[in-house]
């Protein structure tokens, strides 16, 4: 199966986020490490310890049925923490195929619980703290996340909702420079819109830098014509 530039980058962010939690059993280097189930349990255990319990290394073992007995257990807590402590119908959320999972570290249905979990904790109670986290990876990391939050946010038709819900009045953070929370009031913008606000000024600086670079290359490259001319000029002249 060959996987879209999008999932790359996905998976990309998923590991440098997940690589920055501290209670992670061990790192990560790809996201099909997780299909085991242990750090997404130190992850979820983390955002609400008191819901989530973590799984041991040894839970994990060698087999496939162990692995999907951690998964088929995540998910089942996963689903049932939208729908009694965020207050969002867990049946509108995507199917994850937790036996491809188990059997073959599916990535794009270990991406889909990567995307369950960040949803879930920049939903938390102390979803500050991981908003931060992200805001503190690499801008393209920070893109690719901020697309995967919106893209679970997409399969609830609540909008309005967002718009007073508190657990998401953080999501825009510091990060906006120039575009401050107070002058244009984020936190009254429905959450889809503050996700796409986001997405917006990163690429609004991606392209500032781009600018920028171009026009240093611009008058490094006026310098060396202006200097050949004149050394051009010279020689047509003596001769």
């Amino acid at each position: 199966m060959t996987f879209s530039r999008m999932e790359a980058a996905m998976e990309d962010a998923f590991v440098e986020w997940i690589n920055t939690f501290e209670c992670k059993s061990y790192p990560i280097d790809t996201v099909v490490e997780l299909a085991d189930g242990v750090v997404l349990s130190d992850v979820l255990s983390d955002i609400d310890p008191k819901w989530f319990k973590q799984i041991t290394p040894t839970e994990s073992g060698s087999s496939w049925v162990i692995r999907f007995n951690n998964q088929k257990k995540l998910h089942k807590l996963i689903t049932r923490y939208f729908e009694d402590i965020v207050g969002q119908d867990p049946e509108l959320l995507p199917t994850v195929n937790l036996t491809a999972i188990a059997k073959d570290a599916d990535l794009h249905e270990l991406l889909l619980m990567c995307q369950l979990v960040i949803a879930i904790a920049v939903q938390s109670d102390n979803n500050r703290t991981y908003i931060e986290m992200i805001q503190s990876l690499t801008q393209k990391s920070q893109h690719a996340l901020m697309v995967s939050i919106e893209e679970v946010m997409n399969h609830f038709n609540t909008e309005p909702e967002y718009a007073s819900n508190s657990r998401l009045s953080c999501l825009s953070g510091t990060s906006t420079g120039s575009l401050t929370k107070s002058s244009f009031q984020i936190d009254e913008m429905p959450y889809r819109y503050q996700v796409e606000f986001e997405k917006l000024v990163l690429e609004k600086k991606q392209f500032e830098s781009t600018h920028g670079q171009l026009l240093t290359e611009y008058d490094e490259l006026r310098e060396r014509f202006v200097n050949y001319s004149c050394i051009y000029f010279s020689y047509k002249k003596k001769n």
